[in-house]
């Protein structure tokens, strides 16, 4: 279609020019031979081309002659090649709508064989903790992905990257024996792909199988950078086996690197229950509900029943609740999270830019849930020790928030942008160590009563390095 369009304005343009060169032409035979050869021009405009060229040296016209000539030609040569051209474009067009479509073409026996890159899904097994709640929805087909990937691996039997895709596919449809056994084939062909270890573990501690599942977080330590999922996943197994030593040893590990998480406090001190430490196992209770675990250990403390321990409750706190008037509300101090449309939030990463701060979940390209609010900074204005407290009344002039979520089945996050009728304190510190650390309580007026509460530490770029006071 490109080169039709071409040819068609490559005709149009010789077409003027053409029409331009016999208008000078024609001018100069009125002048020269008088108005009767003039009119005769006019009615016929061969024999104005034809005069031209007769008199060309005479009237110094061999410049426009040659250039009306090219003209005059170049639109039948361009015709004669144009079907060539469309058949070449036409099968181009056709090969990116089979591509589009998973058809494959081939071309030669060397092309059809060559490996394609497939990306990692952006929602990964390895973001399933045991004993956090989710939403619960009926697992998606698969069946063309899965298809598209058997189709890979029987032309590359050594792609541990479509055997890591499809072993995700089949634990996300729930089949745990084909996931764990692409998951194998994964590690047989890379050792170091700490990912497949680590998704491979969650499913035997799904199966049960908790010594498989210490073995495969342990190796997972080795070589992926997600060393606190690891650890916490490996002291549930070792707590799930009665081990409540080397449970203990590795929350303390997580702790280490995660210290403001209130999940490893609580975890920990069922496992301090579990050995009969109630001074420690209250301790971390205490400071589990500090740092927002509403539900404490206290209950099974009285009770000595230690199935009522095992249960991990929601990363949501219970006392936080969706309210108009946040003025008189003491943000909690844990990791930012609450409900967005409907499932659990708790934000992973934190950034400023441009005057627009985004909170946010997931690895991906698109984020799992977010929000992000347009703050409109003016230039060289500073955001450190500032305050922001909109009441649901609030309009012209407060910031815009914008609400993300995935729908099931998509990758592509949907969004609702308020601009009025929601509430929120958000205030902020000083920048330490190049994030700028903040605290938020929104609450925003969808249908599900979304909410986002806790503390951030938010990365500054473009505009926000700004942020600092002038000297």
């Amino acid at each position: 279609m490109t080169v039709i369009f071409i040819a068609l304005g490559l005709f149009l343009l010789c077409a003027f020019l053409s029409f331009i060169f016999y208008i000078i032409v024609l001018i100069k035979l009125f002048k020269t031979d008088g108005p009767i050869m003039g009119i005769l021009g006019i009615f016929c405009g061969i024999w104005v081309y034809i005069w031209g060229w007769i008199k060309h040296k005479q009237l110094r016209l061999a410049r426009i002659m040659l250039l009306w000539t090219i003209t005059i030609l170049l639109p039948p040569l361009v015709a004669f090649g144009l079907p060539f051209f469309v058949a070449g474009d036409m099968q181009s067009i056709a090969e990116q709508i089979a591509r589009l479509s998973g058809i494959s073409i081939k071309k030669s026996a060397e092309k059809s064989h060559k490996k394609r890159v497939i990306l990692r899904p952006y929602k990964t097994a390895s973001k399933r903790v045991p004993g956090k709640k989710g939403v619960t929805r009926k697992p998606p087909s698969y069946d063309y992905e899965i298809k598209k990937l058997d189709s890979l691996i029987s032309r590359d039997g050594n792609n541990a990257t479509a055997f890591y895709n499809r072993g995700w596919l089949y634990a996300s449809k729930g089949n745990d024996q084909q996931a764990i056994k692409d998951y194998t084939q994964v590690i047989r062909i890379s050792r170091s792909y700490g990912d497949a270890y680590y998704n491979r573990g969650l499913l035997y501690v799904k199966m049960k199988k908790y010594d498989l599942a210490i073995k495969d977080f342990s190796q997972a330590m080795k070589y992926s950078p997600r060393l606190i999922d690891a650890y916490c996943n490996r002291a549930n197994a070792y707590y799930e086996q009665g081990n409540s030593k080397m449970a203990i040893r590795d929350y303390t590990a997580a702790l280490k690197i995660r210290p403001n998480d209130g999940d490893l406090y609580y975890n920990r001190s069922i496992a301090y229950l579990s050995k009969g430490d109630k001074l420690k196992a209250a301790a971390d209770s205490k400071q589990a509900a500090r740092l927002g675990k509403k539900k404490a250990v206290t209950p099974a403390i009285q009770k000595g029943k230690k199935q009522a321990a095992r249960k991990i409750p929601s990363a949501t706190p219970l006392s936080v609740i969706w309210r108009k008037d946040l003025r008189k509300v003491k943000i909690p101090d844990m990791t930012a999270r609450g409900m967005i449309h409907g499932e659990e939030f708790v934000a992973e990463s934190a950034k400023i830019e441009n005057g627009i701060l985004t909170i946010r979940d997931g690895e991906g390209i698109f984020p799992n849930h977010a929000v992000t609010i347009f703050l409109f900074l003016k230039k060289g204005e500073s955001l450190e020790n500032k305050s922001y407290n909109v009441v649901s009344t609030s309009g012209f002039g407060s910031p815009h928030v914008h609400m993300k979520w995935k729908p099931a089945n998509s990758k592509i996050p949907k969004s609702d942008v308020f601009m009025k009728n929601y509430s929120m304190r958000l205030d902020f510190a000083k920048i330490q160590n190049g994030k700028l650390p903040g605290k938020i309580y929104l609450c925003m007026p969808d249908k599900m009563k979304s909410f986002v509460v806790g503390s951030f530490g938010a990365a500054v770029k473009g505009q926000g390095k700004r942020t600092r006071p002038k000297e």
